[in-house]
């Protein structure tokens, strides 16, 4: 029997998704978090550490957690490899989903709002109600950064 196309693309989600599995099985990792339009699927460590943020997405320790009520804030590098963290993050636009996967559960999220930042703006922090917010952080621009480019989206 020969394989189809279409098994072909399930067998690749599939690896896809045991990769993302895998990554959480990782002591260290408290999840994984994945932006189709970008192309990204990054484990998200725990704590905004130098050594965190070399290789995976960051859960700023200060914030809420991912799902949970108030705002959960997640950052990266903008490395100057195409593809590499948070490098194309410029290219999300309103609309967006961001999905959340952690021991267990998965949340998906709606991008709401874009903008930039000074570094020392940490309003983007706050809480709005009881909404489940979570805000991606980034340098910006990619070369020679100034601000910080912010994401923010609102659980679906």
């Amino acid at each position: 029997m020969e394989n189809t196309e279409d098994d072909e693309l399930a067998s690749s989600q599939e690896s896809d998704k045991k990769r993302a599995e895998d990554q959480i099985v990782n002591p260290s990792a408290i999840g994984v978090i994945e932006i189709d339009r970008i192309d990204v699927e990054l484990p998200i460590l725990e704590g905004a550490t130098k050594q965190n943020m070399k290789h995976a997405a960051v859960h700023m320790s200060e914030t809420a957690s991912p799902g949970q009520p108030g705002n959960a804030a997640i950052a990266a590098h903008r490395a100057h490899t195409t593809g590499r963290l948070f490098n194309r993050l410029n290219e999300v636009v309103l609309g967006d989903e961001v999905e959340i996967r952690t021991h267990g559960q998965e949340y998906l999220y709606e991008v709401i709002r874009i903008r930039v930042v000074d570094p020392t703006d940490i309003s983007v922090l706050n809480n709005e109600g009881d909404d489940r917010l979570l805000t991606l952080i980034t340098c910006d621009p990619l070369i020679n950064p100034t601000h910080r480019l912010i994401v923010q989206a609102r659980i679906m």
